[in-house]
């Protein structure tokens, strides 16, 4: 009887240290008719400046969260640099009920120059905080056809079309890495 009572008490012990986990808003199917914005097409404003007071609403705060949450691993484990929350670039664009999120390493935060490579992604969370479509970087865009046949808009030689730069060549890579290809070569006399 006295060995009954002790593994209720522990089992009853155990039960109040465990936790629920929280429901993933990642359950729903994803709509890769939803198109990403420009994250890059015009500068944005930093949260880091000293003495100025912003508002973040709760809708947003909760997209950052289930879109760390999802890329990255849990806060309470020991991670990398390169994979901690606080060493990310957030840009947040909000359109209606849909707030579009885009995450980037930042290299600076770790002492490095450069970031690893594919370690962002582009996240379309809806203000419920339902993840609508996710983008990770280097897996391929659903949304676009994986080969559309011959582009229709002519290029010059040693030049990127505007649909390779998307919305633009992205701050985080240096300049040197953002090419338009291997340069033609010199003619010979």
């Amino acid at each position: 009887m006295k060995k009954t009572y002790s593994i209720l008490a522990s089992a009853l012990v155990l039960a109040g240290c465990m936790r629920a986990a929280a429901p993933s808003p990642s359950n729903s199917e994803e709509d890769p008719s939803i198109a990403f914005p420009p994250f890059f097409a015009q500068p944005a404003v930093s949260l880091g400046s000293e003495g100025t007071v912003y508002e973040l609403d709760g809708d947003t705060l909760r997209a950052l969260t289930v879109a760390a949450r999802d890329l990255l691993p849990p806060r309470d484990t020991s991670v990398s640099c390169g994979s901690r929350w606080e060493s990310q670039q957030y840009r947040v664009v909000r359109q209606g009920d849909v707030i579009f999120i885009r995450i980037d390493e930042d290299p600076k935060a770790c002492g490095r120059t450069h970031p690893a490579l594919d370690s962002g992604a582009s996240y379309a969370i809806h203000r419920d905080g339902r993840i609508l479509r996710r983008l990770i970087d280097g897996q391929p865009d659903v949304a676009k056809p994986e080969d559309a046949g011959v582009s229709a808009t002519p290029g010059e030689p040693g030049t990127a079309s505007p649909e390779a730069l998307g919305d633009g060549p992205s701050p985080f890579l240096p300049r040197s890495w953002q090419d338009a290809g291997s340069p033609a070569p010199s003619p010979r006399p």
